[in-house]
């Protein structure tokens, strides 16, 4: 093959030819196409409640970003079905953020076969985009379960509990707090303990423990020195009494990205 050669004379009219090339692609709408921007994968902000019981179908709810059109939701155990039953914008409180809260939800009935040997499972969606990282949704409990009930905003509305107990609720609203009163027949130490931030939830928890007159005994608000972060944690030993424990928002904030598994242990 003959050898083409090239003399510096020559770029000039190379630098022209495409410069018009490119005037001419513009200015007759011929613009090189360009690719698709790919799709983003979902992501999973909380799945509320925080825990489903073995044996049940339960409604939950996913909140997130990215979660229209889901090809799946899943968990990382066969055994449990999860059936998707409708996508919706997700409500965002007014001084909160939806890139915190999420903006999208999905309407779930998740199914645990009775006797299932975990205490936690993994779910993740899958749209066209991708497959979320997978968000953790805790199975029954070693402690008798029970769900908050409203109304308990007060001393004399407070929720009446047993030690131990495990109570699954969530702070509804702004400035709402959760009260519950138990008693114990005698000295006991006591650990009570939040989940939630752990688990996803937004709520910065504070919790106090206050004895039946109304003095502080203990309060939290960050478990400094533990992976808990914001969850809140008390560990007290109590004489025999009545005594009761608020929980709110550090900020004053709740709504539905607000949930909590809130534990009461004796301690050995």
């Amino acid at each position: 093959m003959a050898e083409v050669a090239w003399c510096p004379g020559d770029r000039p009219r190379w630098i022209f030819r495409v410069c018009c090339l490119s005037l001419w692609a513009c200015f007759s709408g011929r613009v090189p196409a360009q690719e698709p921007a790919p799709a983003k994968p979902p992501r999973i902000a909380l799945i509320s409640p925080l825990g489903v019981m073995a044996g049940m179908k339960t409604r939950v709810i996913l909140r997130g970003w990215l979660l229209k059109d889901p090809t799946a939701v899943v968990a990382d155990r066969s055994e449990v079905r999860i059936t998707v039953v409708s996508h919706a914008a997700a409500a965002v409180p007014g001084r909160q953020k939806a890139e915190q809260t999420g903006d999208e939800q999905l309407e779930l009935d998740v199914e645990v076969p009775a006797g299932f040997a975990a205490d936690s499972i993994q779910i993740s969606v899958q749209t066209a985009g991708g497959e979320s990282p997978p968000r953790r949704l805790p199975l029954g409990s070693e402690l008798p379960l029970i769900q908050e009930q409203e109304p308990n905003d007060g001393f004399r509305q407070a929720q009446q509990i047993s030690v131990p107990q495990l109570v699954v609720g969530g702070i509804h609203a702004d400035a709402n707090v959760d009260v519950y009163g138990f008693e114990l027949l005698q000295t006991t130490k006591l650990r009570i303990q939040v989940e939630a931030a752990s688990l996803g939830s937004n709520l910065d928890s504070m919790l106090t423990l206050w004895t039946a007159g109304g003095s502080i005994v203990a309060s939290s608000d960050d478990a400094v020195g533990t992976t808990l972060s914001r969850d809140s944690v008390i560990e007290t030993e109590l004489p025999a009494g009545r005594y009761l424990v608020t929980l709110q928002d550090a900020l004053d904030r709740g709504g539905p990205a607000h949930p909590y598994r809130l534990h009461f242990r004796t301690v050995p």
